[in-house]
């Protein structure tokens, strides 16, 4: 059952599953200062401490990985807009969170095809539960990320994660004839193994073959005011062996592009007994908002028509709170805003958004097919003499004292934010 969450969001306007974690709130703040794979300053050596801790960018550019990514360690904040320059960019590995009370903000993740991995693995960026000796995931949040160029799924969760968000993301350009073994798998967003409590809102999935999402086997999860834009043989997928799969897809808006197979309903499920919710939902087997809600939903991929009776739900399941637009609105909010935006977008990011606008470009098998990577400027960090993460003139502006190590852990409005945090809340977004 459903349990109301309490707390401060862990940012202003977050909504979702997980969103009342602290993550790295009261605790240390570790400057990334070095663009390398691993060493002092690096964020590989950032993300390893097991202290709570705020990470914040003192460079901006691309970060080469020659191995994953792993957050093993709670209680953290990435808080990508706060890099100079182009902002951050992970290439050639992806990253891993197998752990609790994460937020990850404004941060790229492209592992391309040449980075040393194993290529049925090389997602963007998984969030596993628990298995082996780790106590797994949960508490995780999503926000503001850029994800394109796995070999595998771009954003997946497994062994049965919960209370997730993933929101105002881009997840696009997962690669279909690379290295993977199974030969074609440009797969765009997994919410598998039993993995409950994910909430997927106002994100841009593009140029992915198939799992727009996929869910499969089991949990509760909103699916809601997503933008889908040119899947190949599949839209959105439901796995679902275990009866116990309870969904919410509203005001998601289906966008057939070049590459689109235009037989598969937007929302279809092969066997099993999910239980969806939907309303408002966009697309071309409804384009109309007066049409039939389920006229967008497929049994048996289809060939038996749209869902039957006993897998309809007339009420919303319970879930937190999202604040939801028509499919329409979120349409125009979504390729405004989605992806890391601060400090700027990338030109990757501005050209899926313009292909979405414009219903162009494609499925692609190599990132060299659309330009590669751009040149991220490093650009030059604002003065912070005392390393606390708050830059000197923010500091003044405050009130606060840009030679005082330890303010960033207070709170000056009470409202429960520490300065710190909101001094990553006011940097800008840029679209």
């Amino acid at each position: 059952p459903f349990t109301a969450q309490v707390g401060l969001p862990v940012f202003p306007g977050a909504e979702g599953f997980g969103t009342r974690t602290v993550a790295g709130r009261g605790g240390k703040v570790i400057e990334v200062t070095s663009l390398a794979d691993e060493g002092p300053g690096t964020l590989r050596a950032a993300v390893d401490d097991p202290s709570i801790r705020i990470i914040v960018f003192r460079v901006g550019g691309t970060i080469e990985l020659k191995s994953e990514l792993q957050i093993n360690h709670p209680f953290v904040t990435i808080a990508g807009q706060t890099a100079p320059g182009g902002g951050i960019c992970i290439k050639n590995v992806g990253m891993t969170i197998i752990t609790h009370d994460v937020l990850i903000q404004h941060i790229r993740v492209r592992p391309g095809n040449k980075g040393a991995i194993d290529a049925d693995i090389n997602d963007a960026v998984s969030i596993l539960g628990p298995h082996g000796d780790s106590e797994g995931a949960y508490n995780v949040v999503l926000d503001h990320i850029s994800t394109s160029w796995s070999e595998d799924e771009t954003v997946s969760t497994w062994y049965g994660t919960h209370d997730i968000t993933i929101s105002r993301s881009i997840i696009s350009e997962a690669l279909n004839r690379s290295r993977h073994r199974k030969k074609t798998h440009s797969a765009g967003l997994l919410l598998g193994d039993s993995s409950y409590n994910v909430s997927v809102h106002h994100n841009l999935l593009a140029h992915n073959d198939f799992r727009n999402p996929l869910i499969a086997e089991g949990g509760t999860h909103d699916i809601v005011n997503n933008v889908i834009y040119n899947w190949g043989v599949l839209p959105a997928e439901i796995v679902d062996y275990g009866s116990n799969t309870f969904l919410n897809f509203v005001g998601n808006y289906f966008v057939a592009g070049p590459s689109t197979n235009p037989g598969p309903y937007e929302i279809l499920f092969p066997e099993g007994d999910p239980k969806i919710y939907v309303r408002d939902n966009i697309g071309p087997h409804r384009s109309d908002p007066n049409m039939d809600e389920w006229a967008i939903v497929g049994f048996k991929w289809g060939e038996e028509g749209i869902a039957p009776e006993k897998h309809r739900s007339v009420t919303k399941y319970e879930t937190p709170q999202i604040s939801t637009q028509s499919a329409a609105e979120a349409m125009e909010i979504v390729l405004a805003q989605a992806g890391a935006t601060a400090p700027r977008r990338d030109a990757v990011d501005s050209r899926i958004v313009d292909d979405a606008k414009n219903r162009t470009g494609k499925i692609i098998d190599s990132p060299d097919q659309v330009g590669g990577y751009p040149d991220l400027s490093g650009g030059t960090a604002p003065a912070d003499s005392d390393h606390d993460g708050m830059p000197d003139e923010w500091e003044r502006q405050m009130n606060l004292d840009p030679d005082n190590t330890s303010d960033g852990s207070g709170d000056l409005d009470s409202d429960g934010y520490t300065n710190i945090e909101e001094y990553i809340h006011s940097l800008p977004a840029r679209g």
